[in-house]
């Protein structure tokens, strides 16, 4: 027996609530405020379509082995610093970036599937990228001279600073939200009779794409119900009907639409991936019980990105031209034992990722899909005897069609913490922020630099507006 009473009128109400959402005062209701793409807003259903994928490695990942000098004498600069934490030389998987490596590069060995990438020109490195409010030097920083992040070795503090870019003192009365749910605001007014919103996570509550108008869908990657179905059918039909019924008091009522609304985008967004491709064989198996941890990973991030793949497909019957979503990989936090975790975990995002690109090959996107990564901060440069502890600046990858691939953007410093490019505790300085990395892909998405620099109000702090990773339109 069916859960649902009337689908095609409740859906009708979801479109009206979601386009009531978009429509609200001020900048976010105005798409020629928002300097978006004048063809964008008159555009048919499903064309001129975009999408940004976050893959957020949650722990914060030791960027130092994830790129490694292979040049003899930086190689062996590394190798000092880093003793027991070391990849050997021959080990490590080539890469001959077209431009901005300053020696011979080689990918982490468990990583073949993201080299072939590099080399074949899908993706690209953006080097010495982390949290800052404004550029800062070494000097300025062990001084303390200039506003830093806060709490800036923090793994929940600096989770919410990547993931919302917003310095809160505790005494802010809005609600905290994150850059990628304040891009979908910005573009929401162009797709308002979408039947579902345009930011989505995967991987559970997180900040990142939440907005400041349109609150985001969290989505399972198991199966998806609007009700629970061991509540009884008839439970679940007593419910409906007091959804469907108007309240006076004004708290009720707001609870009465939300819900109801989250019923709604619950039974759509099921019905959406049941009509979608399965995309078997394409994406890492379930692992059977002498699975690795690796097999393990592989298998729980690839699930999160075959469903970001299936709704992807089914943009056009949902109503969306852009969209935004959020994955994540944990257990980055290699304070201990990470010759033997890291390695696992960089396997199974590498499979996980050349998976993806395959979906969107075959969904003929490749090149509409662009898909980052994203950690709270970097790792130490020395050991702490079997693992390396909370530090700064890290190296992430872009990947898509659109990317402008094989090449490094950034800066990849020679590993010595007596340099410049490292705090006088030696970790290592963001030379690119986070706004700069943002502002890049948000571009590409189709807003105007108005709406940039309402997005990333800090962004005029720094030299370059854009990084150049992702080719124009």
């Amino acid at each position: 027996m069916s859960h649902r009473i009337d689908s095609q009128a409740r859906r009708r109400f979801l479109k009206r609530a979601l386009a009531a959402t978009a429509g609200g005062a001020g900048l976010f209701a105005d798409p020629g405020l928002l300097g978006l793409w004048p063809a964008l807003a008159a555009a048919p259903r499903g064309s001129d379509y975009k999408a940004l994928v976050c893959v957020f490695l949650l722990g914060g990942n030791d960027g130092h082995n994830l790129v490694v000098a292979r040049d003899t004498n930086a190689y062996a600069t590394y190798a000092h610093h880093r003793r027991g934490l070391t990849i050997p030389r021959e080990q490590l998987l080539p890469i001959a970036p077209l431009s901005g490596a300053p020696f011979e590069l080689g990918l982490h060995p468990e990583m073949p599937e993201m080299a072939a990438l590099f080399e074949a020109g899908q993706m690209a490195l953006v080097g010495r990228i982390g949290a800052l409010l404004e550029p800062v030097t070494r000097a300025q920083y062990d001084q303390r001279t200039v506003p830093l992040p806060p709490q800036l070795f923090s793994h929940n503090d600096q989770q919410a600073f990547w993931e919302g870019l917003e310095v809160r003192t505790g005494l802010e009365t809005n609600a905290p939200s994150g850059w990628g749910g304040r891009l979908a605001d910005l573009v929401a007014s162009t797709q308002s009779t979408a039947s579902l919103p345009a930011a989505m996570s995967m991987a559970g509550s997180h900040l990142f794409p939440v907005g400041q108008q349109v609150q985001p869908l969290f989505v399972s990657t198991a199966d998806i119900r609007a009700l629970d179905a061991g509540r009884g059918a008839g439970a679940n039909l007593a419910l409906l009907d007091l959804l469907g019924q108007t309240r006076s008091h004004p708290i009720v009522e707001h609870y009465r639409r939300t819900l109801g609304t989250a019923v709604d985008a619950y039974a759509t967004l099921a019905d959406e991936v049941a009509a979608a491709s399965a995309f078997d064989g394409m994406f890492p198996p379930p692992p059977g019980d002498n699975a690795s941890f690796a097999d393990r990973m592989a298998y729980e991030l690839g699930q999160q990105l075959r469903r970001v793949a299936q709704l992807i497909e089914r943009r056009e019957p949902i109503g969306h031209r852009r969209q935004v979503f959020f994955c994540a990989l944990g257990a980055f936090d290699t304070h201990d034992a990470q010759s033997v975790l890291q390695p696992q975990l960089l396997r199974a995002l590498s499979r996980a990722l050349a998976s993806f690109d395959q979906a969107t090959q075959q969904l003929g996107l490749r090149d509409r899909v662009t898909t980052f990564t994203a950690s709270e901060f970097g790792r130490s440069l020395t050991s702490n005897g079997d693992g390396s502890d909370h530090s700064w600046a890290n190296h992430l990858f872009v990947m898509g069609g659109a990317v402008r691939g094989r090449h490094v953007y950034g800066d990849l410093p020679l590993l010595d913490p007596a340099g410049a490019a490292f705090a006088g505790d030696g970790n290592l300085i963001p030379a690119i922020s986070i706004d700069q990395y943002g502002a890049t892909l948000a571009r590409w998405f189709g807003l105007g630099e108005n709406a940039i620099d309402t997005l990333f109000p800090r962004l005029g702090q720094f030299a370059s507006r854009d990084l150049g990773f992702l080719l124009p339109g």
